[in-house]
């Protein structure tokens, strides 16, 4: 029961964190209702990003202090601009304000995410067992104790001994996750999953109803259908939770809706000139740096989807004016400017060559029918989601409007892009085309909800307006009564049953903690959670970080020579993977190991996350070796202590 009041501590203290900063520049800038609740948690982000880089330059210790004088700066500079710019509030329209029923189901989608979150997870301190998650639990770790957040810092964790200069890391997850634990006091797994729940049920939930509404309007129905539709698609956010595990991209991602409606807004709304746009390019703007800083994959999706946004804006231009064009000729120079841009951040942007190795899976037909049947990355079939988007799809075609035909555009887009890396075998076409995106499915499969989700909810309310008409021109009828309950159970409660069942059960093996686990076993982690009564606060720790032991970081506090498997090992280092199993007093090694503090050997067997096979000769024999003595184990789990070196 501790542990789950300490869940809720966490959930309240990062519901403090995401959402009062950037509510109050929300609302500084003019936004109001559902706009300022949906940009407060990017807004938030962007804040705390901006004050992890600046705090170093300024001799500033991570912590609250930081981040609370960029917002109130912030602030300070968004009010000046208004007073500057415009001194009305952003204009909005009666549709924007929230009837009842649409307020509940917008609350309710957050809760039904936070269930399957927890259903996933099972416990709060259990942590996802996957390779990527050494470095995020220990990067949490790296910011807490060295006090510096930036991003330009934090890959010195794995870099420190090759003597370069840290290159950037995209660290928004890992700095938000270290002032959560500074000012929570939880621990970094309780902290880690208070953010999964946050980015996937708060702010995921809140960007893709503003974008729905911004497509198609406020009506109930919509709202309702999009609130619904936002919790029963695998492929985000549970998708993200589960493979990787891919923290940092599933936060990006969640911020993508809202900047994307932003801009939506912008140049598609109803605006008396310029002066109107203004405050909406301002906020779009404002949640660049979260984007960035979070996960640059996130930013490259935004970027691809504002392309076609701006297009779709001129085209409509150029058509309400035949014979005409509007402006001149400079908004086709700005797209021209701008997709220059894109193209060349969208190269720029990518992860290096060795890191963009994953091969098309299937072919490009079983990824069209994936598409086709909601079921991305190998997901059951949908079946009434993807009902819901044939019928999105066919009201657009019917209605032929200009945001209708950008819903459908992005869809397109986002389509293209996942049948791209899940089939085409052209792989240097497809390496230019998804390569920032480590040419990874997983990864392009997440951003589809942000498409289908709208066809959901256009989909739905064509079906309810159909159905409805339908009831009161031939009366109550028992068929038409149970049509309209066929719907909503298609909606809702199907998806949840099935797809969204197998996903979290699925999902739910990579949290458990059992005896044959991939990264902790059950042994493994009880020994870690005595680590800290039995190794000293200044000793070092070393052990292969490929059978989970460079964990004793993140969860026990105590120092490791290894603290992830992708580093820099210097000659030193490996001096002492390789013979410190022989070590005697006097001895090169043992010079080395008293020179680093190496004072204790986890050793977790031979079994490695991934399957991977990792041998250190220096590490292998242990158990017969007299430079060492044993001092703790757990079944097959073992804590030595190094006796050789005195």
């Amino acid at each position: 029961m501790t542990i789950w009041i300490e869940l809720l501590l966490a959930l309240g203290m990062l519901g403090l964190l995401i959402f009062l900063p950037g509510y109050l520049i929300a609302r500084a800038l003019g936004l109001r209702g559902l706009w300022s609740v949906a940009v407060s948690g990017p807004a938030s982000v962007t804040v705390v990003v901006v004050a992890s880089i600046a705090a170093p330059l300024v001799g500033m210790r991570w912590g609250a202090l930081p981040v609370a004088i960029v917002a109130v700066a912030l602030i300070a500079v968004v009010v000046a601009f208004r007073m500057l710019l415009w001194r009305g509030s952003m204009p909005t329209s009666p549709q924007e304000s929230l009837r009842p029923l649409a307020l509940v189901a917008t609350v309710a989608a957050p809760l039904v995410i936070l269930v399957q979150v927890v259903l996933m997870i099972a416990s709060p301190d259990h942590i996802s067992q996957t390779f990527d998650n050494i470095f995020h639990l220990n990067a949490v770790r790296y910011i807490l104790e060295t006090g510096n957040a930036s991003p330009f810092w934090v890959s010195s964790l794995t870099s420190a001994e090759s003597g370069t200069v840290p290159t950037f890391y995209p660290d928004g997850w890992h700095a938000l996750s270290a002032l959560l634990v500074e000012l929570s006091g939880v621990s970094i797994p309780v902290a880690s999953n208070a953010l999964l729940i946050g980015f996937a049920a708060f702010t995921w939930t809140m960007g893709i109803i503003v974008l729905t509404r911004e497509f198609w309007g406020g009506r109930t129905v919509t709202i309702v259908a999009a609130a619904a539709a936002s919790t029963c698609f695998p492929a985000f956010p549970l998708l993200l939770a589960d493979y990787g595990v891919l923290f940092p991209y599933l936060m990006a991602v969640s911020f993508v809706p809202v900047s994307l409606a932003l801009l939506v807004r912008a140049v598609l709304g109803s605006h008396s000139g310029g002066r109107d746009r203004t405050p909406w390019f301002i906020a779009l703007v404002g949640l660049l740096p979260a984007l960035a800083v979070s996960h640059p994959g996130a930013l490259v999706a935004l970027l691809a989807f504002a392309a076609v946004v701006l297009v779709t804006a001129a085209i409509r231009r150029a058509v309400a004016t035949p014979g005409q064009t509007p402006g001149g000729i400079w908004p086709w120079v700005g797209i021209g400017a701008y997709l220059l841009i894109a193209a060349g951040l969208w190269y720029f942007l990518r992860p290096p060559e060795d890191a963009r190795t994953w091969a098309p899976e299937m072919t490009v037909g079983q990824a069209l029918g994936e598409i086709i049947t909601a079921s991305v990355n190998r997901a059951p079939v949908n079946l009434g989601m993807a009902v819901l988007i044939v019928l999105g799809v066919v009201a657009i075609f019917r209605a032929r409007t200009a945001r209708g035909w950008l819903a459908f555009a992005l869809f397109v887009l986002a389509a293209a892009l996942y049948v791209t890396v899940a089939g085409v075998p052209y792989l240097v076409l497809r390496d230019i085309l998804v390569g920032a995106w480590y040419n990874n499915i997983p990864r392009l499969a997440a951003l589809m909800p942000l498409v289908w989700v709208p066809l959901v909810a256009l989909g739905f309310t064509t079906a309810w307006d159909a159905l409805i008409a339908r009831r009161r021109t031939a009366g109550k009828t028992v068929l038409t009564t149970t049509l309209v309950a066929a719907i909503v159970v298609a909606l809702f409660p199907l998806p949840q049953a099935m797809s969204m069942r197998q996903a979290i059960r699925d999902a739910r093996s990579n949290y458990a903690v059992t005896t044959q686990a991939p990264l902790l076993s059950t042994d493994e982690r009880t020994l870690l959670d005595r680590l800290d009564d039995e190794v000293p606060a200044d000793a070092v720790i070393i052990g292969s970080p490929w059978t989970g032991t460079a964990l004793a970081y993140a969860l026990a506090d105590r120092e490791v020579l290894l603290p992830h498997t992708l580093m820099y090992v210097s000659p030193e280092m490996q001096e002492i993977l390789d013979r410190l199993d022989t070590a005697k007093t006097g001895s090169q090694v043992c010079e080395l190991m008293l020179d680093r503090r190496v004072a204790y050997v986890l050793d977790f067997g031979r079994r490695e996350v991934n399957d991977g096979k990792h041998v250190y000769k220096g590490l292998d024999r242990l158990a017969t070796s007299d430079a060492v003595e044993l001092v703790d184990s757990e079944g097959a789990a073992r804590l030595y202590r190094v006796t050789a070196c005195g």
